[in-house]
């Protein structure tokens, strides 16, 4: 038995690759369309761990990585390497690429690597871009609810227990915006990273993560000109395009109510309700030079917003 005086006194364990994000022995998914950036994504990601430094802000720990590439090869990845200015050494990230002549990595063929990744040099991240580029000896139906949910998925989980590192696996989102085949992918892994572009600004990305361990996030982000991703700050000159949407909505309305959900669902709006709401709080005095006055009350459990537009003066 423990008192709180002793449970308080405890060394903290840093039970974590990355704080808030991804714990040790964890599976985890990351997924977004084509073209977005989720292998550049990745490797910002491992040379972070890599090097014991913060990503997008969160701690992390320090490790060595290991980066399984289904779809680059090894001159590709020293490309996005050199143009990020990632400082991977020796001893700190290891690639294991697939041959010319093969068409999947084979899951089973893997496990010499792993066992000396995770035995011979202690790593605790391993990378798998992509998820579908890895063959299972029994195959599997990535459509298959069942064979996701309770082979493919457990099969990695069984993995990361073997070797004590945790799992991120890269995958597609398809046309409606949700990963690629089962709904059994995002139930069975300990967080899903989701990665949207903003069809309308350049290089704005929403992130948004979904965990059972760890409290969500929803980050807006933008790709600099080395292609690291960075935390984006709010619009404060000009208007984000959901709040055109939304002004042009308050100015047929003129006096109405509204909570950030409620809006974001109602307008359709391609972000968060979260977000959407850090975008209106940091924008209020634009929107007021516009003529549409926000304040804002507390009722119940939720945050209700006052909306009154007036024609602005010339």
């Amino acid at each position: 038995m423990k008192t709180i005086s002793q449970m308080r006194n405890e060394p903290i364990k840093k039970d974590f690759i990355v704080d808030k994000l991804m714990k040790s022995r964890g599976v985890y998914c990351l997924v977004a369309r084509p073209k977005v950036g989720k292998s550049l994504f990745a490797l910002q990601l491992a040379n972070s761990v890599a090097n014991g430094q913060e990503f997008l802000g969160l701690k992390t720990i320090t490790s060595p990585v290991l980066y399984i590439s289904t779809e680059m090869n090894s001159t590709q990845i020293l490309e996005r390497i050199d143009k990020m200015g990632l400082q991977f050494t020796d001893k700190n990230f290891f690639l294991k690429e697939q041959e010319v002549n093969e068409r999947k990595l084979n899951l089973m063929d893997l496990q010499l690597d792993l066992q000396e990744f995770a035995y011979d040099y202690g790593g605790k991240l391993v990378i798998i871009d992509m998820l579908c580029g890895i063959r299972l000896d029994n195959g599997y139906d990535i459509n298959s609810y069942q064979d996701i949910g309770q082979y493919v998925i457990p099969k990695f989980r069984e993995l990361s227990n073997k070797y004590g590192f945790t799992i991120l696996l890269i995958h597609h989102l398809n046309k409606s915006n949700t990963s690629l085949g089962s709904t059994a992918i995002d139930g069975s892994v300990d967080g899903m990273i989701t990665l949207k572009k903003d069809n309308n600004i350049v290089n704005k990305i929403f992130l948004n993560y979904e965990s059972r361990d760890f409290e969500g996030l929803d980050l807006i982000l933008k790709r600099n000109e080395n292609l690291l991703f960075e935390i984006s700050e709010l619009e404060t000159e000009d208007l984000n395009v959901n709040l055109i949407i939304f002004l042009n909505y308050a100015i047929k309305q003129r006096d109405f109510e509204f909570t950030v959900s409620e809006i974001t669902s109602k307008l359709n709006l391609n972000i968060t309700p979260s977000q959407f709401g850090k975008i209106l709080n940091a924008n209020i005095d634009n929107l007021q030079k516009e003529g549409l006055y926000i304040e804002q009350q507390r009722k119940a459990k939720a945050r209700v917003y006052i909306a009154q537009y007036k024609e602005p003066l010339e």
